[in-house]
C-alpha cells in the first residue's frame, strides 16, 4: 500500500510496545487486507495467470492471497509440472515476462543439485516478476514451477490456516506482518511463515513479542 506519513510511522513504532493495536490502525489493517485481496483477484483475472501457469502443470494459488493475510502487493503462485526443462519453464512465463507493464523478472534454477536445502529434495524453476498495474501500483508475483511435484501442503496449509484464524489471531498476524515486511531481510531471513507459526503455535500477539520470539531463535529482530 502507500507510504505512511511520519506521524503514522511514529505511531506504528509506539504501537509495537502495546498489547493491542490502536483501533484506527487496526481498522486500517483490516481494510487494507480487503483492498489488496480485491486487487490480487483482479490481477489474477486480468493476466489470466491460472491459464498461463497452468499450461505447465497443475496450478495452485498460494500464500496470503489464499489465507486472507495480505499487507503488501505480493502474489504467490505455483504448479506441479512433472518433468520440465528450463526452456519450457521460460516458455510458460513468456506472456508475463513480455507484458508491457512487467518491469523486471528474476529467475533461479533450483532443480537437481542446484536445489537449496530448504526445499528438502524438491526442485523448481523460480520466477519473481515485478508488474505495474494500470493505476501504477507495483506487484511482486512469485511463480514456482515445481519439477516434478510441489512439496506437500502449501495450498492445504494456507486453507487450513484460514480456517484456524480467529479475529484476534488474524489481527495479530496482520499487525506483525505490517511492521516486519518493511525490513530489508524480509522475507528471506524472516518470513510470513515465521509470523504464522509464532502467532498460531506460540501465542505471540504483538510485534514486541515477535521480536523476543525471533531473538530466542537466533533470527534478526531489528
Amino acid at each position: 500500500m502507500g507510504e505512511y506519513s511520519a506521524s503514522e510511522k511514529r505511531k506504528r513504532m509506539t504501537l509495537m510496545d502495546s498489547e493491542h493495536p490502536e483501533a484506527t490502525y487496526a481498522a486500517r489493517l483490516l481494510e487494507q487486507q480487503e483492498i489488496l485481496q480485491a486487487e490480487a483477484n483482479r490481477l489474477v483475472e486480468q493476466l489470466d495467470l491460472p491459464t498461463m501457469v497452468g499450461g505447465a502443470g497443475r496450478f495452485e494459488r498460494l500464500g496470503s492471497s489464499v489465507s486472507g493475510l495480505m499487507v503488501w502487493r505480493d502474489l504467490d503462485l505455483g504448479a506441479s509440472c512433472g518433468w520440465l526443462s528450463p526452456e519450457r519453464a521460460w516458455e510458460t512465463m513468456a506472456p508475463l515476462a513480455a507484458h508491457p507493464r512487467t518491469t523486471r523478472v528474476e529467475y533461479r534454477n533450483e532443480t537437481g543439485r542446484l536445489a537449496p536445502p530448504e526445499l528438502r529434495g524438491h526442485g523448481r524453476y523460480y520466477f519473481v516478476a515485478r508488474h505495474e498495474t494500470e493505476a501504477g501500483e507495483e506487484w511482486k508475483i512469485d511463480v514456482s514451477l515445481w519439477a516434478p511435484e510441489s512439496p506437500p501442503g502449501p495450498l492445504a496449509h494456507a486453507e487450513e490456516m484460514r480456517r484456524r484464524l480467529t479475529p484476534e489471531t488474524r489481527l495479530a498476524i496482520l499487525w506483525i506482518k505490517d511492521v516486519w515486511h518493511r525490513r530489508s531481510y524480509y522475507p528471506d531471513r524472516v518470513s510470513g511463515m515465521d509470523i504464522y507459526e509464532a502467532v498460531l503455535e506460540h501465542g505471540v500477539r504483538t510485534p514486541e513479542q515477535f521480536g523476543r520470539y525471533l531473538r530466542g531463535r537466533g533470527l534478526p529482530e531489528a
